[in-house]
């Protein structure tokens, strides 16, 4: 099925980009690049499927992908018709007013009977990447490199006026016991958390990032499950939340393609669920509500328990270092956030429209070099948000390893929100301002709106 490609003829100047990684961020870079550069190539180390299938490279791709309503109309904007394609690929759509329920704080939070304005689509990672991919493989200016490992980036001389900071003009591929140079006027890192950047960085005498990480212990482990013919759904996405310090487990139950569930448990600060057939249901029995275990007890399971652990929050400082000319690095490359949240695959998109506006910004366009520096400033103010909501809930959980202290003002605005969110549990509309935050539609700054200051102290 072929669809409109919404693409700006590229410049005859800017040659060559290089995007490493092929996953979302990397696909939504390469879509953003070809619009301004000749030739795009997308690096991948695995051999990209054809069809919807989890992938080496990306051991978190049988763990439940939340696709936010922000992340969604990102989507839509750089890919029309998007949502047409997933839904003809299965995925489910859904209204997060009307067909998320959510337990927390000892009360489901109310759902709404119209529509909420708040549309996405639930799928598994797989189904959602090889969408992308289809769609990114009809740009005529992107070409995708499989099976070929980036080992390093080539730099060039110094410049006058530029000694410590240099530029990059290309990357170092390894295939098998080939190892080859290719060039580029700009590289993009879009490798995720097994980014080498700062590894690289400092091999070519150059200084790599500070990093901070905020660990809170978080495992999870995932089966799916067929849908039980007779079961009859009240909602699409059910989440029960875990609530710090007293209570560390989570079960997140989503409908996907093939009329089958994704069905996870978690268990922070190291109390991981048990793989097994028995323990993961015994674990099930012990969340906050039973409405979790109830709904796979009677349910066919279509796959083993896979675990995942690599879940700590860790955010690389590119904007504090003189970056190298023609590198930049964007989604979990730069900020991998805690995936119990859901932001990732909605940051990512961020940053490709930052990456857009960046490189339509006059002094780029006059430029023979790209520099980086300004595009990680920016992107670093758009990740502090997200950043700051995940790592704030983790810093909660006792055990924490790197947890955030709270200022006073921090502390005042949180009993403020706690306060907010208990009224959340018995009021749609502050429930629903909840949401837009969530995702990302409204700033934090739209919980001040005196209406809901009358509501959280009255």
């Amino acid at each position: 099925m072929l669809f409109p490609l919404v693409q700006a003829m590229p410049t005859q100047r800017n040659h060559h980009a290089i995007v490493i990684g092929g996953s979302i961020a990397g696909l939504l870079a390469a879509r953003v690049l070809s619009e301004q550069f000749d030739r795009v190539t997308i690096v991948d180390r695995d051999r990209l499927p054809l069809t919807a299938e989890p992938r080496r490279g990306v051991p978190q791709s049988v763990q439940p992908h939340v696709l936010l309503t922000r992340g969604y109309r990102i989507l839509e904007e750089l890919f029309p018709g998007i949502g047409e394609a997933l839904h003809a690929a299965g995925a489910v759509s859904l209204d997060w007013g009307k067909d998320f329920l959510c337990f927390q704080r000892g009360n489901w939070a109310p759902t709404t009977e119209a529509a909420s304005g708040m549309g996405s689509y639930t799928c598994t990672r797989p189904l959602l990447e090889s969408t992308l991919r289809q769609r990114v493989s009809q740009l005529r200016n992107v070409e995708f490199l499989q099976e070929q490992r980036v080992v390093g980036l080539c730099s060039a001389p110094s410049e006058l006026g530029k000694a410590n900071r240099g530029s990059i003009q290309g990357i170092k591929l390894q295939q098998g016991d080939t190892l080859q140079e290719c060039s580029a006027q700009l590289v993009v890192d879009a490798s995720g958390r097994s980014t080498q950047t700062p590894q690289w960085l400092q091999d070519l005498g150059l200084i790599s990032p500070p990093a901070t990480v905020i660990d809170p212990g978080l495992g999870y482990a995932t089966r799916r499950y067929r849908i039980p013919p007779q079961f009859q759904p009240d909602c699409k996405i059910l989440l029960i939340s875990h609530e710090p310090p007293h209570q560390p487990r989570l079960g997140y139950l989503a409908e996907v393609e093939n009329q089958e569930w994704i069905a996870t448990l978690g268990g922070y600060g190291r109390d991981y669920p048990p793989l097994q057939e028995q323990g993961f249901l015994q674990f099930a029995r012990s969340l906050s509500d039973p409405a979790f275990y109830q709904a796979i007890a009677q349910a066919e399971p279509l796959s083993e328990v896979r675990a995942h652990r690599a879940t700590a929050n860790r955010l690389y400082h590119y904007e504090d270092i003189e970056l190298p000319d023609g590198l930049i690095a964007i989604g979990d490359a730069v900020c991998a956030l805690c995936p119990v949240y859901g932001q990732g695959m909605t940051v990512s998109a961020i940053s490709s429209l930052i990456l857009r506006r960046w490189l339509s910004q006059p002094q780029q366009r006059r430029s023979l070099t790209f520099n980086g520096a300004s595009f990680q400033k920016q992107l670093a103010r758009s990740n502090a948000f997200p950043w700051s909501l995940a790592t704030g809930f983790d810093s909660k959980v006792p055990t924490t390893k790197g947890a955030v202290a709270q200022s006073w003002a921090g502390n005042l605005f949180q009993g403020y929100a706690d306060r907010l969110t208990d009224r959340a549990q018995k009021d749609v509309e502050v429930h629903l301002q909840f949401l837009e935050m969530a995702h990302m539609l409204k700033p934090p700054s739209t919980l001040l709106h005196p209406r809901l200051l009358l509501k959280a102290l009255f």
